[in-house]
């Protein structure tokens, strides 16, 4: 029995020995495959990107200064006028009775004026021949003098009223296309009430605010590009029109317009867009885009070192497809950072290069 027992302990310590030894065997780590790319110092273009809202570089409301009734609808929203062609015409008893008074006025005083002219020339002749007094000559100047300037005020009178009144039949200010029409027969329009909209949809305008710093950079005429996501992220070719000297006091920028030729008629009055300006090239270390994921709202890459994959946090800035412009202090030329295998990548993982 005694025999038995100590074959046991032996058995027991020799297990033990041999399970401590199993435990201490360190685990091999496996290498995970990745395709790497280098990190280059290449020319890269800078640009700027704002959001814009796009409105027609010609747009008129048209409008009554008195009131009006509508008479008729010439015209409906979405058709197409020349500049001068009648959309509605209103009727106002308090304008046209303006208009025929201030209208016979005139012409009582235009008539006036004639009759004092030709008896002042008369005088002014007499006068040089000295065969009138000084006397009747001044007479007959001033009632010329007062006459002109009774003339000129009523002039005034009339060309007002005659303006209210021809507005009554409200023309197209500006070739486009009508909008903004709700307009019904009947209807009581008041003073300043929107009657109708034209906007000549050839050219779209927007306006953007740029950076002081790129300011020397944006030049009359420069091409920019331009895309509106209501039709399916289209890209337009603009120019820019207009760049104002005078930064805007709220966003420190300055104002920058862009002339949007609208070649296909598909943007319309209102439409979002983002505006991209270019601002020149620069040297600037680059990577493939793939290569930049995205932690805790923070950018990184892996780069290789001596076969074992290294985290580092980067700055993103210009984007030039395929690539993306990255700053870091940990960063240099000639590095290989990681572009394919990233999904399940750590930091200090052993990494096998697949060329």
């Amino acid at each position: 029995m005694k025999k038995y027992l100590y074959l046991l302990l032996v058995a027991g310590v020799l297990f033990t020995s041999c399970g401590k030894k199993q435990e201490d065997k360190p685990e091999e780590k496996i290498a995970k495959n990745v395709i790497v790319a280098k990190v280059e110092n290449d020319n890269i273009a800078d640009s700027y990107t704002s959001d814009a809202t796009i409105v027609p570089e010609g747009k008129v409301d048209h409008s009554l200064d008195g009131t009006g009734t509508v008479e008729k609808i010439y015209k409906k929203n979405g058709e197409n006028v020349k500049k001068g062609d009648i959309v509605v015409k209103l009727t106002d008893s308090k304008t046209r009775a303006d208009y025929l008074s201030a209208k016979a006025a005139y012409d009582s005083g235009k008539y006036t004026l004639e009759s004092t002219k030709n008896n002042y020339d008369k005088y002014k002749k007499l006068y040089k021949d000295q065969l009138v007094s000084e006397l009747e000559f001044l007479d007959y100047r001033n009632r010329y003098t007062d006459a002109l300037g009774n003339f000129e005020s009523k002039k005034a009178n009339y060309i007002d009223a005659k303006k209210q009144y021809d507005k009554l039949t409200r023309r197209a200010e500006i070739s486009g296309v009508v909008g903004n029409l709700y307009l019904k027969e009947g209807n009581e329009v008041k003073a300043k009430e929107n009657l109708f909209t034209v906007v000549n949809e050839k050219n779209m305008e927007a306006t953007m605010d740029f950076p002081g710093k790129w300011f020397s950079k944006a030049k009359i005429g420069e091409e920019v590009f331009v895309t509106v996501p209501d039709l399916g992220n289209k890209v337009y070719k603009g120019y820019i029109k207009e760049i104002n000297p005078v930064a805007n006091p709220e966003t420190k920028k300055f104002p920058i317009k862009i002339e949007i030729p609208n070649v296909d008629g598909a943007i319309k009055d209102g439409m979002y867009a983002k505006v991209v300006i270019p601002a020149g090239e620069r040297k600037a270390l680059v990577v493939p885009q793939q290569s930049v994921f995205i932690r805790d709202l923070l950018s990184y890459i892996y780069i290789i070192d001596n076969g074992v994959a290294k985290r580092i946090q980067v700055t993103t800035g210009a984007v030039e497809e395929p690539v993306v412009e990255v700053q870091s202090k940990d960063l240099k030329p000639g590095d290989e950072v990681v572009t394919d295998g990233l999904f399940g990548l750590e930091d200090g993982d052993h990494v096998n290069i697949v060329k």
